[in-house]
């Protein structure tokens, strides 16, 4: 019985020598056991290394095994069968099911028992207790002399837990921190073990419930030798926590003790020195790290290499090339090639996906977390939904889980039904459903689909709701719905495809998770099964379980990188090492918030006696320690670099461990991305590297050589051709065919004027809306086109049902409002009703109807024009030739409008017409939009309204003025000694332009000291001012006919097939801003042509409208 400690520092052989000597004595004493002790998840490549290393590649009397095997091996040498263990998932379901029954007894943890990841945190502590050996009677001893209040009223809440979890488990589970214990207990009646020979190798620390197996190794074991990373200046001084070695000294030191307690022979130390094999930088690099004082390599730097790069994607694939060069240059094989990080989380996925792109076989040490697994979001989202009464989001997220018995298309097709008639609930999901917004076809497939859905998840809902029905009756009513789902042989399917698709691991995780989701359920059932949880409960229990799922997956191959974590994974022979995401937020490692016992609290424990896991402070120092053996890693390179920005954009900064090493190696220099070396030897990289030399402003005679290269070889593969294609894009779009135009518009062109002031604005945004005839998702809520039908059809009937007089402020205000209710149709009805926000709408339209009628009744009453026609329609059927247009080939434009309200005068020649429209924007007049096509409804619609009553009437038909009224409710701010009615009217005074003639200005409005309040109309001494929106007859009639040239030579553009993206840009704005096919032209302002369109003054209007008269003569 002896032990001896192999000490050395990183890199110097330790391993090796374990292996060499173990194999050598294996070989000289083959009738003795050996064992080989390594962290359970190096077992693997440990046996592997044994093997290849082994003359006869056999290890018989060799046992590779971590703590936990040599458990499960000593179990079955006796014959020993343990008790069931308890996963991390059932310990969980424990802790909750005995803090509910005692929650009137905790003092503190009994209103946190509720909080997200409370139960994680206690099941954490708890694994810490048995792992540090800490015993229930400790705790006790401790509590019972404890002064602080707080943490005595702490540890009474944990030890009334602890004592009702450990009845709970006693005679039913071990739990896997447990199984330690019971092998220490075991250890001495196994014939297998004495007399072995233990070598324990590759640890950089042990617990104390390990330390208490390895002294009954040392108890019953023939010699037990342990590898410590330790240099011989620092092993036999003084301990001190912060200096490099403190946690192997300590080791050290306590194995000593425990020996020496034991009465076990204490064989002097071997120690393993470095050689000077490799590369110098490097082995200064461990000689000096983390060491006062330290050296400086005063030399240039061609084995190490520091890179920043812009973010972890960019990094990743800066990595990948350097891998590809090292392997394709310089003779590498990819298991030569390690990369480590201490973000993992961040990097694994842009590592994977760079690696995949440059075809570089890779291995990730990771125990995989399933929660993302289809087959586990599918029970979670069924769950989910019925928790959240069939809430969108939930249906949806069900539906597009991938096992559900709705097609992707069928799933979006009910989606923009759901959408668009806000349907929120199981009981409306009952209920059939019914629309005039789809098509008869539509509605016959959303209507089957909703049937499907719910015949699939109504036994599901009705099961887990019934009242009164415990956790097994639940359990069982889901795994009903997940034999109905038959979702054994979807996963079976994947599974397949995975495996012909060579990808092993991912076909592996979808073979067994189903299994682990059932292996779920039965030990809720056995331990949860008589329990009447509520609903919120059951869904949280098993949602920790399943986020709590993890695979480990064996390497599927021998030549591959290995990518892992700083502390987790275990390498050994590394050539190459690359170390990313070397930030500030990494390294050092964040301190996980919200444990049980703070590091204040677990510092008075420790004065109880009662030592736990490290605490922060701790924790910093044995970080320097995981990182002084990453570092020392490598033999030949290492490559060190950090991102400036996050995936997400924000700020990063590098770490201090650079600075570090920076001091060590002064001359070093950091390379930017560009200098980094991103070298690729695929098609992805290739590609890569030439989209990055795409996007420069100008290239030099050499990258633009590399460029011409790259695009030599890649001519044939059709992402780059997609690049270039990009690169060089004109984003226009080429007239489309007459056969085309003739399937999309007909023989004749119709529709609204509207439709020819968006073809003027954008002929793409057109053809998008009146050609493809594409229509944005409907949605369940108010439009501010809703709200303009309200006001249209408000001022229709109060014009129709009254003459605008009303007796009182609240008589108009009462029937205003009611007018309101009545213009809301039953859709709108249904919406507004359907939350407090759209209430106010409500209040919103009221309040604005209010104040247009009350000025609209104002300024009735300061004219002579009295309101004659509402709603006034014209169509083909009128055949009004203001409406008709013949084109170039022949071609009829027919349009139809509907005005919104006519006024008239008259004398006894003429009849005097004013219309207005009805605007619940702020629309106003404008001489430049109207000359451009983009503002020609209201003179159409006055050449419509001048025709048409010259076929009714006797007498001369002429425009007394058409405006745009805003309906608004206008704050102001009257000055002294004016009324705030009158600048409240003159506030919302109408846009347009007036004829001038005739005197109709005056019988429009009589105007009083205050002046025109509706009209757009200044009054001087010398007449009206000249910013007065007036023109005479003719102007009038000369307007009319200039905008009838503009619809026709719109309409010969359309037919010729222009659907070119050049929108028009007028005062800074575009159309584009508001477009709903923005996203589908791809416009990009700055770049693509546009329409500028100049302002024009009411002057420049008037000389334009005489000169294009002057040129029609």
């Amino acid at each position: 019985m002896g032990l001896q400690f192999i000490l050395g520092p990183a890199r110097s052989g330790k391993t090796s020598y374990v292996y060499e000597r173990i194999i050598r004595e294996s070989m000289e004493h083959p009738k003795q056991e050996f064992f080989l002790l390594v962290p359970d998840q190096s077992t693997l490549n440990a046996q592997r290394e044994l093997v290849t290393r082994h003359p006869c590649h056999g290890t018989m009397n060799i046992d590779v095994v971590g703590f936990f095997r040599l458990a499960y091996r000593i179990f079955e040498e006796l014959s020993y069968v343990p008790k069931d263990l308890l996963e991390d998932e059932g310990k969980s379901m424990v802790i909750r099911k005995v803090m509910e029954k005692n929650k009137k007894k905790l003092k503190m943890f009994g209103s946190s028992m509720k909080k997200a990841g409370f139960i994680e945190e206690l099941k954490s502590f708890f694994a810490e207790m048995y792992q540090y050996d800490i015993s229930k009677k400790d705790l006790e001893e401790a509590a019972g002399n404890m002064e602080h209040p707080g943490l005595k009223a702490k540890m009474d809440d944990i030890l009334l837990v602890m004592d009702e979890f450990e009845a709970y488990i006693e005679g039913r589970y071990l739990i896997s921190e447990q199984l330690l214990d019971v092998l220490a207990d075991k250890i001495e009646d196994s014939g297998k073990l004495q007399d072995a020979v233990f070598y324990l190798d590759g640890f950089t620390g042990f617990t104390p419930i390990q330390r208490k197996v390895i002294q009954k190794l040392l108890k019953i074991g023939k010699q037990v030798y342990v590898t410590l990373t330790a240099d011989e200046n620092s092993i036999y001084r003084e301990y001190r926590e912060y200096e490099l070695f403190a946690m192997p000294k300590r080791e050290h030191r306590m194995l000593i003790l425990d020996a020496k307690e034991m009465g076990i022979r204490i064989d002097p130390d071997i120690f393993c020195r470095p050689n000077a094999s490799g590369s110098k930088e490097l082995r200064h690099l461990e000689r000096n790290l983390f060491r006062y004082p330290c050296g400086r390599w005063e030399g240039k730097c061609k084995d190490l290499q520091i890179s920043q790069v812009m973010n972890p994607r960019m990094e990743s694939r800066m990595i990948a090339g350097q891998i590809e060069t090292l392997v394709r240059k310089k003779g590498y094989l990819y298991k030569d090639i390690v990369v480590l990080t201490a973000d993992l989380e961040s990097y694994e996925g842009e590592l994977e996906r760079s690696f995949r792109d440059f075809h570089i076989p890779y291995f990730v040490d990771v125990n995989r977390k399933l929660k993302n697994n289809p087959c586990i979001e599918t029970i979670l989202a069924a769950l989910k939904m019925i928790q959240s009464d069939f809430s969108f989001d939930m249906v949806f997220r069900y539906l597009k889980s991938g096992f559900s018995c709705l097609e992707q298309e069928e799933a979006d097709l009910l989606e923009n039904y759901v959408t668009a008639l806000g349907i929120r609930g199981y009981a409306r999901w009952e209920r059939p459903f019914a629309s005039d917004l789809f098509s008869e076809e539509e509605m016959e497939q959303i209507e089957q689909c909703r049937q499907r859905f719910m015949e699939e998840i109504r036994p599901l809902k009705e099961g887990l709701k019934k009242r009164g029905s415990n956790v097994l009756a639940k359990l069982t009513c889901l795994y009903e719905f997940l034999e109905r789902l038959e979702i054994r042989e979807k996963m079976e399917a994947y599974r397949k495809k995975f495996e012909e698709e060579g990808d092993l691991a991912q076909a592996k995780t979808y073979e067994k998770v189903y299994d682990q989701v059932l292996d779920l359920m039965e030990q809720m059932a056995e331990i949860l099964g008589e329990e009447r949880l509520s609903y919120d409960d059951f869904v949280n229990v098993l949602e920790t379980g399943m986020e709590e799922m993890t695979m480990g997956v064996i390497p599927p191959s021998l030549d591959q990188v290995l990518i892992g974590d700083m502390e987790r994974t275990r390498t050994e022979g590394v050539k190459i090492l690359f170390f990313a995401g070397v930030n500030d937020d990494a390294i050092p490692k964040q301190k996980q918030k919200g444990a049980v016992l703070s590091d204040s609290q677990k510092e008075m424990l420790k004065e109880k006696g009662i030592v736990m896991a490290p605490t922060a402070k701790t924790e910093a120092y044995m970080e320097q320690f995981y990182l002084y053996l990453a570092a020392a890693k490598p033999t030949d390179r290492l490559y060190l670099s950090y991102s400036t920005m996050t995936a997400s954009g924000e700020s990063r900064q590098p770490s201090y461990f650079l600075d570090r090493i920076r001091t060590l190696f002064p001359n070093l220099k950091v390379y930017e991305e560009e200098g980094a070396g991103i070298i690729g030897f695929t098609p992805e990289a290739a590609a890569d590297r030439a989209v990055a030399l795409m996007e420069e402003e100008a290239l030099g005679e050499k990258e633009f050589r590399e460029l011409s290269a790259l695009i030599y070889a890649l001519k044939s593969w059709r992402p780059l051709d997609e690049c270039l294609n990009a690169k060089f894009y004109i984003n226009q779009a080429k007239p489309i065919s007459q056969e085309l135009i003739k399937s999309l518009y007909g023989d004749v062109l119709g529709g609204s004027v509207t439709r020819m002031e968006s073809f003027a604005g954008c002929a793409f945004s057109h053809f998008m809306q009146y050609g493809l005839r594409l229509k944005e998702r409907l949605e369940h809520k108010i439009l501010p086109m809703d709200m303009g039908q309200v006001f249209h059809k408000t001022m229709e009937l109060v014009g129709k049902k009254t003459d605008w007089k009303f007796a009182d402020d609240d008589a108009r205000n009462s029937f205003v409002d009611q007018i309101v209710e009545e213009a809301v149709s039953e859709a709108q009805q249904e919406i507004l009703d359907s939350s407090s926000r759209n209430h106010y709408l409500m209040d919103r339209m009221k309040r604005i109807s209010r104040r247009a009628v009350w000025a609209m009744e104002q300024y009735i009453r300061r004219g002579d024009f009295t309101p004659e026609e509402y709603e006034i329609a014209f169509s083909e059927k009128d055949q009004l030739n203001s409406m008709r247009f013949t084109l170039d080939d022949g071609k009829e434009m027919v349009f139809s409008g509907v005005v919104d309200r006519m006024d008239k005068a008259e004398d006894e020649e003429n009849q005097y017409i004013k219309i207005i429209d009805y605007k619940s924007g702020n629309v106003t007049f404008d001489f430049a939009k109207i000359f451009h096509g983009l503002q020609m409804q209201l003179i159409i619609y006055m050449n419509a309204m001048l025709e048409l009553y010259e076929k009714k009437s006797q007498k001369r038909i002429l425009p007394a003025g058409m405006f745009y009224f805003h309906m608004n409710d206008p704050m102001v701010d009257a000055e002294d000694g004016k009324e705030p009615e009158t600048e409240l009217l003159r506030s919302m005074k109408m846009s347009g332009v007036v004829n001038e003639d005739f005197d109709l200005i005056s019988k429009m409005e009589h105007a009083g000291q205050e002046g025109y309040l509706s009209l757009p109309v200044r009054k001087t001494k010398a007449g009206y001012h000249k910013q007065s929106s007036i023109l005479d007859t003719n102007q009038m009639l000369k307007l009319g006919a200039m905008v009838e040239e503009k619809m026709q030579e719109l309409g010969n553009a359309l037919i010729k097939g222009d659907i070119s993206i050049r929108p028009y840009e007028y005062q800074g704005m575009m159309p584009c801003k508001y477009c709903s096919f923005r996203h589908v032209c791809a416009y990009e302002e700055g770049v693509d042509p546009v329409n500028r369109i100049k302002k024009m003054s009411l002057e420049e209007g008037k000389h334009a409208l005489d000169e294009r008269t002057a040129k029609s003569h």
